[in-house]
């Protein structure tokens, strides 16, 4: 603005009255003011563009994150649901009282004796919403999604820690009092376990106070889980569908 006073000022000096000069000045910074703006312009679109291609980058990758987990989610809820089963089995048998069903106790205390893995990771979900981009995604619903996730899998993975914890400082200490571990644990546990050892007293447990509320509170877990797990399974398949429809790619191209 200073140059263009002092132009103005020697022109004003000057000797051309067909205002020529003047003009060709005028022309001549406005031609520079455009060209800036046009560069600011064109960088940040380059920009843009930029942040919109590292958007894309992360979406492919959490959508490599997100579609084996549907799988893994429907999985473990099969699981928990078969767990569920057994240690209603084990309540109902404490109930009867009844001495001849002592072998199907046996057979069905594998949920109490046993910690199932229910954490998830999503690394790339964890980077993504600690940027700034989620202020730049086109998708607003593919965002909301992913919140979602991440406070699921806070939720998830904090219960599992109690689950892990209350094992430890309650089940333990009662299975090593009363249980010979290696009757009970599961087959595939059984298989790098030596067989023998004192034998439970399977009679004495069927009027254990303590055995009745561990297996109780193993129940009230499972039947949380497998809500939390069906929930978590769907959140799963909406965003696999929502990301699908964000970077619009075929399956094949995802998949390769």
């Amino acid at each position: 603005m200073a140059k263009l006073v002092k132009q103005l000022v020697d022109y004003k000096k000057s000797d051309d009255k067909s205002g020529k000069v003047l003009k060709n000045r005028l022309v001549e910074i406005l031609l520079v003011k455009v060209g800036i703006l046009l560069a600011l312009a064109i960088y940040g679109w380059y920009q843009d563009y930029v942040e919109q291609k590292h958007i894309e980058e992360y979406f492919v990758n959490i959508y490599h994150e997100v579609t084996p987990a549907i799988a893994v989610g429907k999985a473990k809820k099969k699981q928990t649901d078969s767990l569920i089963i057994m240690t209603k089995r084990c309540l109902d048998i404490l109930n009867t009282k009844n001495m001849d069903s002592i072998i199907y106790l046996k057979d069905n205390l594998g949920p109490l004796v046993t910690v199932r893995s229910q954490s998830f990771e999503f690394p790339m979900v964890k980077e993504f919403l600690s940027k700034d981009y989620t202020l730049k995604v086109k998708s607003k619903q593919t965002v909301k999604l992913l919140r979602k996730l991440q406070q699921q899998l806070s939720n998830i993975n904090q219960v599992h820690d109690y689950n892990n914890n209350q094992h430890q400082l309650v089940v333990e200490p009662f299975i090593n009092k009363w249980i010979n571990y290696s009757e009970v644990a599961f087959p595939n546990r059984k298989k790098l376990l030596v067989a023998g050892g004192p034998e439970t007293q399977y009679d004495h447990l069927l009027n254990n106070l303590e055995l009745w509320n561990l297996l109780t509170y193993k129940l009230e877990g499972y039947q949380t889980q497998t809500i939390r797990q069906e929930s978590f399974t769907l959140l799963l398949q909406d965003l696999d569908k929502t990301l699908r429809k964000q970077l619009e790619i075929e399956e094949s191209n995802l998949s390769s």
